[in-house]
């Protein structure tokens, strides 16, 4: 039997008891064998006609609902992707931290290829629709969804590829969109990180840089300053320095400090040329200044 919309035949008090107690009954069904597919059309059809007066309830169940895209029955997989697609799309904004822990288990390396390409098109669809949103969650995101450009499955890379173009265009920077392309490119190959880092290291930023900025370039930054070649690093520092320079908020660069600062420390105190250590220290002196601290201990 098709889902009969809870809004027409219960009243306006009763309407999101009744819909938590629905979605969480289908969802309970989802594992039970022969009843997963028409649970996850149940659910997707109640995404579709209850909309954000479901969503608390759809989101808290994402991750299983994206758990199903795994499967061995083709049917109970598509479905389960279609269910995780249509949740997000009727999701707002605001739901992006709820959503967060489905979204980075399915990129994580125990995720299967379906369940990684269901999750990496279901943020592109979110960074396409919440532009802002998703720049706040860069920091979070960049680095797992890059780390799958590089997969071994095609249709995986494919589709990370796809994602890491749509989350590189949330950072709200004009200044650096020219380079995204290159950005994305590199995430692909190593090959490509020094032309990237090239590029990068000629931006001129004038916009304030915040967060999701200094989240897109990480990548790429941690490819070029692990480079045995100093001329890189040395171009990774004034990239650093660069946009730390136009960082007026600690809050924007500190989420990012785990990453960056033991390495531009590891480079400060090892490279061998004058010129590219001087680089180095200045660059380094200007993200903990940027992190709130002109103490360089």
């Amino acid at each position: 039997m098709l889902f009969r919309s809870v809004s027409e035949s219960a009243p306006i008090g009763a309407m999101s008891a009744a819909l938590k107690s629905k979605v969480a009954d289908l969802v309970g069904k989802i594992a039970a064998k022969g009843q997963s597919q028409a649970a996850l059309e149940e659910l997707t059809a109640i995404a579709n006609s209850e909309g954000r007066m479901a969503e608390c309830f759809l989101v808290e169940a994402l991750q299983k609902i994206l758990d199903a895209t795994n499967d061995k029955d083709k049917k109970v997989s598509a479905a389960a992707a279609a269910t995780s697609r249509a949740v997000v799309e009727m999701a707002s904004p605001f739901a992006i931290d709820l959503m967060m822990p489905a979204f980075l288990a399915g990129l994580s390396v125990k995720a299967k290829p379906e369940q990684k390409i269901v999750t990496l098109n279901m943020i592109g669809d979110f960074a396409k629709k919440y532009q802002k949103a998703t720049g706040y969650a860069l920091v979070t995101l960049v680095s797992p969804v890059a780390d799958l450009t590089c997969d071994i499955k095609k249709d995986v890379k494919v589709a990370a590829v796809e994602c890491m173009t749509a989350i590189c265009s949330c950072t709200g920077n004009k200044d650096l969109q020219p380079f995204l392309p290159s950005v994305v490119q590199a995430a692909q190959s190593l090959a490509c990180t020094h032309g990237c880092v090239e590029k990068l290291a000629g931006c001129i930023f004038v916009q304030n840089v915040e967060g999701p900025v200094l989240a897109v370039t990480v990548p790429v930054l941690q490819r070029g300053l692990n480079e045995k070649k100093d001329e890189v690093k040395r171009k990774c520092c004034v990239i650093v320095d660069n946009m730390c320079k136009l960082v007026e908020d600690p809050k924007e660069v500190l989420p990012l400090m785990p990453r960056l600062k033991p390495l531009m420390e590891k480079v400060k105190d090892s490279m061998s040329d004058p010129e590219a250590r001087s680089m180095a220290e200045r660059a380094y002196a200007t993200l903990v200044k940027a992190a709130g601290n002109s103490e360089l201990a």
